[in-house]
């Protein structure tokens, strides 16, 4: 009887001791579970923070770029000098040139006009939008442009002319601002290439137009005895293409 509650006391110490145990070993895995996964956890979390890391880089590099670009595009292409155009005896300005073929130009052009019969001397601004629409290769360095149009705005400084009319005139007395003309052009050109690749400029193109205003055109319609040079004009000019690196 005592060997039976003996062996039965052990049982029972046994299956308690091997409960703990299994207790014990259950929470020591868990401990040791919970870190991987902690660690894992942190691994992925660094995979994900490099790729946002590297992504804002790729976007930063990207805005960069396109900052640069857009700056690039407001660097002048070309400088100019013109003769005549109604703009002044003499004119000097820069442009833009783009289009796939560079067929668009956009042109700030500032010009003299001597005193001649007048007081002084004045000064002109020209805002000028050409259309080259094709062109025809006579050689390697020689482009030849057989149509060149476009219009330009004009304004001539002064406190003596005016946008709309004075008041010490009648009404539609001058149907026609003296400070700003608009003008219309057509006419052709002839482009060389610079073979120099070190060269500041990429080429040099010599135009000319035949121009007339609105104030010039509307003359001509109503006056039947002006002749076609009383209201056509000439204009000749070279350009100096900047070498774009």
């Amino acid at each position: 009887m005592n060997l039976f509650l003996t062996k039965s006391k052990i049982r029972s110490f046994a299956l308690v001791t091997l409960f703990f145990s299994i207790h014990d070993m259950a929470q020591a895995s868990e401990h040791q579970y919970l870190p991987r996964t902690s660690l894992a956890g942190n691994k992925t979390d660094t995979l994900q923070e490099n790729s946002i890391t590297t992504d804002s880089i790729k976007t930063g590099n990207m805005s960069t770029k396109e900052l640069k670009k857009a700056a690039f595009s407001l660097v002048p292409s070309s400088y100019m000098l013109q003769y005549a155009g109604s703009i002044g005896l003499l004119s000097a300005g820069t442009g833009w040139d783009y289009g796939r073929h560079k067929q668009w130009s956009t042109d700030f052009l500032l010009g003299y006009v001597p005193k001649y019969d007048t007081d002084r001397a004045k000064l002109t601004l020209t805002l000028r939008q050409s259309y080259t629409p094709w062109e025809i290769k006579l050689s390697e360095q020689f482009t030849y442009h057989p149509l060149r149009t476009g219009a330009y705005l004009n304004t001539t400084l002064g406190k003596q002319f005016w946008y709309k009319e004075p008041d010490k005139y009648p009404n539609s007395y001058y149907r026609f601002s003296t400070r700003l003309r608009i003008n219309i052009f057509v006419g052709q050109d002839f482009s060389y290439k610079i073979k120099s690749n070190s060269s500041y400029f990429e080429g040099i193109k010599f135009y000319y137009d035949l121009h007339t205003s609105d104030l010039y055109l509307v003359s001509g319609v109503q006056n039947k005895y002006l002749k076609f040079d009383d209201y056509i004009g000439l204009a000749l000019g070279v350009k100096l293409q900047i070498r774009r690196k």
